[in-house]
Formats: C-alpha cells, sequence, structure tokens
C-alpha cells in the first residue's frame, strides 16, 4: 500500500516559502516574515524587540525633557531601522529556505492576523502612556492666542514640565478650565504666588512695575485693580486680550490644573 500521501499530511503540505510575502509580512509588522518562514521563536523576538526599544526610548527622552522634534525623529529611527533589518533577515531566510518547505502549524493566515492584533493592544497602550503621562497634541480653536497660535494650529504640550517645578513667567502653558475641567485652555503665564499684579488701561503691573509683552501681544483698555496671586496659582492672559477669557474672568489659575508646557506648535 502506497502511504506517501498520508505521511505528507501529517508532515504538512510543501509550500515554497516566497521572499515577497516575507518581506510585506515584516513591513507590515516585524517578526511576520521570521513566521512566515518557520521561525517563531525568532519572529516573536524581532516583534518583542522593537517594542521594548521604543518603549526605552520614549521613557529616556520623558526623562532628559527632550523637544518634541528630537522624540518624533528618534521614534522614527527607532522604528525604520529595526523594521528594515527585519525585512532583510525574512528575505534572506525565504531566500534560503528549501523547495520542500513543509508548513509548520501556525504557517496559517489566521495566526499572522492573530499576533498583529495580540501587538495592537501593546501599541495602543503605549501610545495611551505617552499620551497620558509626557506628550499631548492639542488643536487651538479660537483668536484667544492669536497672532502665536491661529485656529487650528496643533500644539505640542510636554505634561511632565511642572511635575517637580512651578512655571515661570511667559510660559505658554495648557490647563483645565476650573470652571469646566472638560475645557483645555492655552494661555501664557503673568504672574506668579507672591506677585502683585494690576492692570493699567490694558497695561499690565507687576510688583509695581510694567511688565515687557513678549512680541505680537494684542493689548486692550482692561483695567483691574492690584491683586496678590496666592500660593500654588498663576495669573493666566490670552495674546488677544480683547478676544480671551483668562485669569480676568475665572480668576488666578490653580497650579494642580495645569496640563503642562507648550513645548512647540505649527
Amino acid at each position: 500500500m502506497n502511504t506517501h500521501p498520508s505521511n505528507e499530511l501529517a508532515l504538512g503540505p510543501v509550500s515554497k516559502r516566497k521572499p515577497s510575502t516575507a518581506i510585506n509580512l515584516s513591513l507590515f509588522l516585524p517578526g511576520l516574515g521570521q513566521v512566515y518562514c518557520g521561525a517563531l521563536g525568532r519572529g516573536l523576538l524581532h516583534l518583542c524587540a522593537l517594542t521594548a526599544l521604543l518603549v526605552v526610548a520614549l521613557v529616556f527622552l520623558a526623562t532628559q525633557s527632550a523637544p518634541p522634534t528630537t522624540i518624533l525623529i528618534t521614534v522614527a529611527i527607532l522604528s525604520i531601522i529595526p523594521t528594515a533589518y527585519s525585512t532583510w533577515d525574512a528575505r534572506r531566510m525565504a531566500l534560503a529556505s528549501r523547495e520542500d518547505y513543509r508548513l509548520k502549524d501556525y504557517n496559517r493566515v489566521s495566526v499572522y492576523v492573530a499576533l498583529a492584533f495580540l501587538t495592537l493592544p501593546l501599541l495602543t497602550g503605549l501610545a495611551f502612556s505617552v499620551r497620558e503621562n509626557f506628550l499631548h497634541i492639542f488643536a487651538m480653536s479660537g483668536s484667544s492666542m492669536s497672532p502665536t497660535f491661529d485656529e487650528g494650529d496643533r500644539i505640542f504640550v510636554r505634561k511632565d514640565s511642572y511635575l517637580d517645578r512651578q512655571p515661570a513667567h511667559n510660559d505658554l502653558v495648557a490647563f483645565l478650565n476650573p470652571a469646566n475641567r472638560q475645557q483645555t485652555w492655552v494661555k501664557r503665564v503673568i504672574a506668579l504666588p507672591g506677585d502683585i499684579l494690576e492692570i493699567k488701561a490694558g497695561v499690565v503691573h507687576l510688583n509695581g512695575a510694567a511688565i515687557n509683552e513678549v512680541n505680537g501681544v494684542h493689548l486692550d483698555k482692561t483695567d483691574l485693580p492690584p491683586i496678590t496671586i496666592p500660593d500654588h496659582h498663576c495669573y493666566v492672559l490670552g495674546d488677544n486680550r480683547a478676544h480671551s477669557k483668562d485669569s480676568r474672568q475665572i480668576g488666578p489659575v490653580p497650579m494642580i490644573a495645569l496640563v503642562g508646557k507648550v513645548v512647540s506648535w505649527r
């Protein structure tokens, strides 16, 4: 009796590994190309190494207070280089595979899809962690900070900027509106705890002297009697004073309401 068909079925069907398929899988998710070529452990190692590398890099950059441009460039490089290597390695493995390569139990489309979906929560969790604890991007609305920011400008906010220190005068800060914590506002810090602030016909006086406003600030004719900024609070104003709701309406902002410092925008 010829038992060859049953033996082949037990060992798995023959299917030569295609370099183009290995490349495409690796570009979609580093490590999948290696799994396709029969190296499950090697593929998982590539995948875990890339994820760990991104996590370590982001944590390091956070502790060094790197600017957003540096962060984005670093993450891009750390994603491209391992992906390129993983793609090259998967192509090499496919080219070196035997013509009579027999499919493993995990050489299935469903397994590749499952690995991709299992990885998504890790990457999503990483992105969420960065957003919640480190760097957040906001889109500006309204004209209260014009011309510094225009409607629709994207701004980068470092959420760890004030963990161990208070803001400085003229810092651009994002904060939760104390009257409606669903709203995040962006304004300029004008006064800090202990400062005596007064506004005369739109001109801000701090501790008895008129301040030098930054270029582009549009003054109005507001008058405000002298007030002393309480502890753990700061006084904020918009750069377009006639069209801004700020500390003149809501009072000094608690430091605890600060989301972070605006470090870049476009």
